[in-house]
């Protein structure tokens, strides 16, 4: 695997799990929030999930086949199966990432940004970390216990050799 492969891959990976982690929450504990964060924890993860719609369809021009809005009003199995369709999604622009040739047109006080392919990617990257952390953050702000999403245990989930798991842990 090529590094920004095993990036994604990665990405991928933390959301899948923490959304599996999330469905062992009661309904209660998922609208949990705490200050500094997105919001509740359902919000959060639609929120990365729609974001990542949109820099798909601003990398591929194609619309996801089940559209998440933060307007919308989802269950964590429903985000779920449509992060496994983006994830197929992520996987088929990764493998021709040298074919893209993104500009991302003027907005507002943002200028034109051409061969802006290297940028959707960082943003899918960074925003993705962001609101993970925004949902650890609630978690272990109101003592539940907190996933590990970090490298150390994407590579070893993924079946590489050397490294020792860690259980959740209340932050």
């Amino acid at each position: 695997m090529q590094p920004l492969e095993i990036m994604f891959e990665h990405h991928l990976w933390a959301t899948q799990f923490l959304i599996q982690h999330c469905k062992t929450l009661t309904a209660e504990q998922l609208e949990y929030s705490t200050p500094g964060t997105y919001g509740a924890i359902i919000p959060t993860i639609t929120h990365l999930i729609a974001e990542d719609q949109r820099l798909l369809e601003r990398l591929t021009g194609e619309s996801a086949a089940t559209s998440v809005t933060e307007e919308g009003a989802f269950r964590l199995e429903e985000l779920e199966a449509v992060w496994e369709g983006e994830a197929r999604r992520w996987r088929e622009v990764i493998a021709r990432v040298n074919e893209l040739s993104v500009t991302l047109p003027a907005r507002g006080k943002w200028p034109e940004v051409p061969h802006a392919e290297g940028l959707v990617l960082l943003e899918a990257i960074q925003h993705g970390n962001d609101h993970r952390t925004h949902v650890c953050s609630v978690l272990g702000a109101n003592g539940l216990d907190v996933p590990f999403l970090c490298g150390w245990m994407f590579w070893r989930s993924t079946g590489r050799v050397g490294i020792v798991e860690q259980p959740a842990v209340n932050a």
